[in-house]
């Protein structure tokens, strides 16, 4: 008898999750899955804690598979494996809109590490969705430039 995988390890836990359940389907839409990025709250690690509202942490970025830099994020605490939480012990939530406003511009991210449900997002891909995709409280409420009647 094979050992099956742990429940919580497949079963979607939040919004985000299931729109990366959905990644691989042929209807799926990454626009979905990067609007439920941006809309929801996800979770960096850090050596730091929080010390106050303006206190600056620095986030744990690991190496990708062509030894590229890439921000660890993960869609839910319990997604944090134990050997990152070695490095870095503090799990600390934000919108993932603040991610991508904040991160630079020679920094890819990873969505879930090692994880079933997870992605790599390269500089060029966050600078896409920095140009493509707005706040709905930053949407140009006339952007065709419509003059009114």
């Amino acid at each position: 008898m094979t050992e099956q995988p742990e429940p919580a390890d497949i079963t979607p836990l939040n919004d985000l999750e299931e729109k990366l359940a959905r990644g691989g389907q042929p209807d799926a839409d990454p626009v979905d899955v990067i609007l439920s990025f941006l809309n929801n709250e996800v979770y960096i690690i850090s050596s730091d804690a929080l010390e106050g509202e303006d206190s600056q942490v620095e986030p744990l970025v690991l190496g990708n598979a062509d030894g590229q830099p890439v921000l660890a994020v993960f869609s839910h605490p319990s997604r944090v494996d134990t050997q990152y939480l070695e490095a870095a012990p503090n799990v600390l939530g934000t919108q993932g809109a603040a991610i991508i406003a904040n991160i630079g511009d020679e920094l890819g991210m990873v969505i879930n590490p090692g994880a079933a449900y997870g992605f790599e997002i390269n500089p060029e891909g966050i600078a896409n969705i920095k140009r493509d995709f707005k706040r709905a409280d930053e949407v140009d409420p006339n952007p065709a430039g419509l003059e009114g009647e």
